[in-house]
């Protein structure tokens, strides 16, 4: 007689508890909620203008190999394995905004995907195809969906890692547990704080080896030295890069204030980029406990909140972080299986339960999933929570091209994000040179240039007409340095200014 297949067992319940049979067709579901999260990544992300961080990205991958690597020996070291794979891809598909952004929309729907086969393996697949559907309709998925920033991979990269070391625990073996190791280190490389995804790997680690077997030595023979001697690997070979950041961490991150303990909650808040959503998952958390003792809840549990609380306390009395939002993406699989497992315990009507909350998630995050796409919409970098002012670059381009001649050159009031960013939206045969610049940040292998120590020197090599572009809705030579404005306001006729949002264009010509 043919029997219906089972359900997929928790890490620590037993086979006999699992009775229910699931409908096949939602096997065949998890395709939606990729597709969901590739909407919502795509939405716009040809029209939002690029903000300081993605600039950033351009900037380094257009080096040569050896420049991007030249470039890691004084920052930004932990980004450089992906800078070099987008060196490798604006090579072939060029720097447009939609094209620098791509691949970290691919990155989040395998996130997405990821999210669906954990959930499958640790509960079924009704909270499987729930808890990636929820995924899909976070606010901050989407938002670093679009962001051309390592931030997706390093999501899709935990999740993975996650994936694999459950496929491990199915089935032990030497391979699996190379492989496992291999994806953890990959990710490490990417984001090192990505590591404190371990914390929650360790408890479905102990709770299968407590499920399989009573005997201690069985346990640590099949699970507990291999986990250890993956993760140990993973962090040898990250070791360069975690080294390497240390000594970069002070002046990239030095001036940055320490974490408060009011600033729990909006970190909380900000992960997700949205706070009826960190509502919705701090109402799901106690429930969760309340199963404790089942390893897949306990599993969730810590993944959900370990890394949070980790990453809070670390800058609580160590080194401070300017925003944390970014850095914990990795924990959003964690949190939207979080609520479609506390929505599953709370009430028996399974399959209405798992669709209402789906709806309630999408109707909660509407108004947050609007303000993630707007025009200047990356420059709330935390968002609710911190953001800087929006510079319309796109804007202040379309002044220039429309008003531009040959031989045009500009100065940026010490601001290398205008630069690179009036200059992103500008054809290759119109950028505009900054007439105050010694060595491009390109020739210093750095982010900053180096500025003429010689302003009249300088001066006497800018070409007639000069383009001033500043921060803000201010008056002309407001944010310039002062021995560069008066040398300006000597030589310089102002020809006409211009306000857009977050920058004031102004055209000068030669007296």
């Amino acid at each position: 007689m043919l029997t219906q297949p089972r359900a997929a067992v928790p890490l620590s319940t037993p086979a006999d508890t699992v009775t229910e049979p699931e409908p096949t067709w939602l096997a065949r579901l998890w395709v939606v909620p990729v597709l969901v999260t590739a909407v919502l990544g795509l939405w716009r992300a040809s029209s939002i203008d690029l903000w300081w961080d993605e600039l950033s990205t351009v900037d380094i991958a257009r080096r040569p190999f050896t420049g991007i690597i030249a470039t890691a020996g004084h920052v930004d070291a932990v980004h450089t394995l992906y800078y070099l794979f987008m060196h490798v891809w604006i090579a072939v598909f060029g720097t447009s905004p939609l094209s620098v952004r791509l691949p970290s929309v691919l990155a989040m729907c395998g996130a997405t995907a990821c999210t669906s086969a954990i959930a499958k393996r640790l509960f079924d697949r009704r909270i499987a195809f729930t808890a990636a559907m929820i995924f899909s309709l976070i606010p901050g998925v989407a938002r670093y969906a679009e962001e051309a920033r390592s931030y997706g991979f390093v999501v899709f990269g935990a999740a993975a890692a996650f994936l694999l070391l459950l496929r491990t625990l199915e089935k032990p073996s030497p391979r699996r547990w190379k492989i496992y190791g291999a994806m953890l280190a990959l990710t490490g490389a990417l984001n090192l704080i990505a590591l404190m995804a371990i914390a929650g790997h360790a408890v479905a680690v102990l709770s299968r080896a407590r499920a399989e077997s009573d005997d201690r030595a069985t346990r640590r023979r099949e699970y507990l030295k291999p986990f250890a001697i993956a993760v140990g690997v993973a962090l040898l070979i990250d070791a360069p890069i975690i080294i390497l950041g240390a000594f970069e961490a002070e002046n990239q991150l030095g001036d940055l204030n320490r974490a408060t303990v009011s600033d729990l909650p909006s970190m909380w808040r900000d992960i997700g980029s949205s706070a009826p959503f960190s509502l919705l998952v701090l109402l799901a958390l106690p429930l969760l406990l309340s199963h404790r003792k089942r390893g897949s809840e306990l599993t969730i549990l810590a993944s959900a909140t370990f890394p949070v609380l980790a990453l809070w306390l670390v800058s609580l009395f160590g080194l401070g972080f300017d925003s944390f939002a970014r850095y914990l993406l990795f924990v959003l699989p964690a949190w939207a299986i979080a609520i479609a497992v506390a929505v599953d315990r709370l009430w028996p009507a399974r399959n209405v339960a798992l669709a209402a909350i789906v709806l309630v998630t999408a109707v909660a995050v509407s108004v947050d999933q609007l303000q993630m796409h707007g025009h200047l919409s990356h420059f709330k970098y935390d968002y609710p929570g911190a953001s800087v002012l929006p510079e319309d670059y796109s804007a202040a381009a379309a002044i220039v091209k429309a008003n531009y001649q040959p031989g045009d050159a500009a100065t940026f009031g010490g601001s290398v994000h205008i630069d690179l960013g009036v200059n992103e939206y500008l054809p290759a045969d119109e950028q505009l040179r900054d007439i105050f610049v010694q060595d491009t940040d390109t020739q210093q292998n750095s982010l900053t240039p180096v500025y003429c120590t010689s302003t009249v020197a300088c001066l006497a090599k800018a070409p007639d007409r000069v383009w001033m572009l500043e921060t803000g809705f201010v008056a002309p030579y407001a944010v310039e340095r002062a021995d560069w404005s008066l040398a300006l306001m000597l030589k310089y006729n102002t020809v006409q200014v211009w306000h857009v949002w977050g920058v004031t264009v102004t055209l000068l010509e030669r007296r």
